[in-house]
């Protein structure tokens, strides 16, 4: 990991992207932009790369290490991983005075940026939460255009939570923009941004987070369940036929639609062959290659959130998987097929298969529940010290199986589905 961050955060050097000063070591260079009170000769952190990458805002590393961390940690310096995100200087370009636009690398940068603040928010990280005021660290955001310096803005971290370090920063702008009326409010609209992805996590209601329900969980009564049950079977007025090479299975396409976009988007464009008419005159049919099992249970867990009745395979879940990820639907946004596959994860077979999944479909909470199984299996190690993994699956593990632990690994389960009747 470490050559990959020195290679990588050289690279974000010489794109521009920040304003550090390039050297050999990256770490050095963001001594120099951050001050000599962070970096002192060792890393302070178990995981000061994920530091140093969120500062230099490197998306493409902290994706790809994607590291089993806690996500309200705090650092020294940083204060927590989201007061990291930008720590490392912000500098964009702008074009086209008086009235400014952002430069097509500016609009690459922000991209980046609030990819990583989303990133964060979906392992967990607080946006509410403050970090001491013995923390030095700050964020500096400059924007340029043609040499002349538009917008040149700081704010120090420590006693401050990530929603009151950005809303400094947007009230800052708002008053430069306000003082240029002709000027697009470029800045203020950047952190209104950032604030809106922090605010968007934040409990409702006064309702305290360590109350909130984990993703997928819910309390059904059992007649709702069978309400919807009737109704899935109610194929008299189902209008849409989803025909499988060996069967067709309906079901009602407001239900399709409300589950995927991805459906949403083909039943507006249906697709009827000739012989398919007389058979379907009032019905969208949508054509598939996968089985019809895999469809119908599939269509089960969307109407009621359970399995068949005679329960699901591993390999059938995993089926269900390619369908509901090629089809983008509430099924996989909602976390309940990494939960269940999760649960799944039992021996060296159920582990390699799974970790192939998550892979393919980069599913990172998937992922590191296999890896941490494989952590504490000796089967699954034997079998990749024999070569029985597939290659990307064993250089995962390979990395995953030679981290050496410097304190108690997080435990945290992936969100689970906590009512024992929707348990899959």
């Amino acid at each position: 990991m470490s050559e990959l961050l020195a290679a990588g955060i050289v690279a974000g050097f010489s794109s521009g992207y920040f304003f550090a000063t390039c050297c050999t070591d990256p770490l050095t260079g963001l001594r120099h932009r951050c001050g000599s009170s962070w970096f002192r000769g060792e890393e302070r952190h178990p995981q000061e790369w994920l530091f140093a990458a969120l500062a230099y805002g490197r998306r493409d590393l902290v994706e790809k290490g994607d590291p089993d961390v806690h996500w309200n940690e705090l650092h020294r310096h940083f204060g927590s991983p989201l007061h990291a995100i930008g720590a490392g200087g912000v500098s964009l370009e702008l074009t086209g005075w008086p009235r400014y636009e952002w430069s097509e690398e500016s609009n690459a940068i922000i991209k980046d940026l609030l990819a990583l603040f989303e990133f964060a928010l979906r392992r967990g990280a607080d946006p509410a939460l403050a970090c001491p005021r013995q923390c030095a660290g700050s964020v500096r955001f400059v924007a340029r255009c043609d040499g002349k310096v538009i917008y040149d803005l700081k704010e120090f971290v420590g006693g401050r939570s990530a929603i009151s370090l950005w809303l400094a920063f947007s009230q800052r702008a708002r008053e430069l923009d306000n003082a240029s009326p002709y000027q697009l409010p470029l800045a203020s609209s950047f952190f209104d941004a950032i604030l809106s992805l922090l605010l968007r996590v934040l409990p409702k209601h006064g309702a305290a987070r360590a109350q909130r329900p984990p993703l997928a969980t819910a309390e059904v009564p059992e007649a709702t369940i069978e309400l919807w049950r009737r109704l899935m079977a109610h194929e008299e007025t189902a209008d849409m036929v989803l025909r499988c090479p060996d069967g067709d299975v309906r079901m009602h396409s407001v239900v399709a639609m409300s589950a995927s976009r991805v459906l949403t988007a083909m039943l507006h464009w249906p697709s009827r062959e000739p012989d398919q008419q007389s058979n379907d005159q009032h019905r969208m049919v949508v054509v598939l290659e996968d089985r019809k099992e895999v469809v119908e249970a599939w269509r089960l867990l969307v109407y009621t959130g359970l399995p068949p009745p005679a329960g699901v395979s591993t390999e059938l879940l995993l089926d269900v998987l390619a369908l509901s990820h090629r089809w983008q639907d509430h099924l996989l946004e909602r976390g309940m097929l990494t939960a269940a596959l999760a649960r799944r994860v039992v021996d060296r077979d159920s582990c390699g298969a799974v970790l192939d999944a998550a892979l393919v479909r980069d599913m990172p909470e998937l992922r590191s529940a296999c890896l941490a199984f494989a952590r504490e299996n000796r089967e699954v190690q034997q079998l990749w010290e024999s070569g029985g993994f597939s290659a990307e699956a064993s250089r995962q593990l390979g990395a995953a199986l030679a981290e050496t632990p410097t304190a108690a690994p997080d435990r945290r389960p992936v969100p689970m589905m906590t009512v024992r009747s929707w348990d899959l």
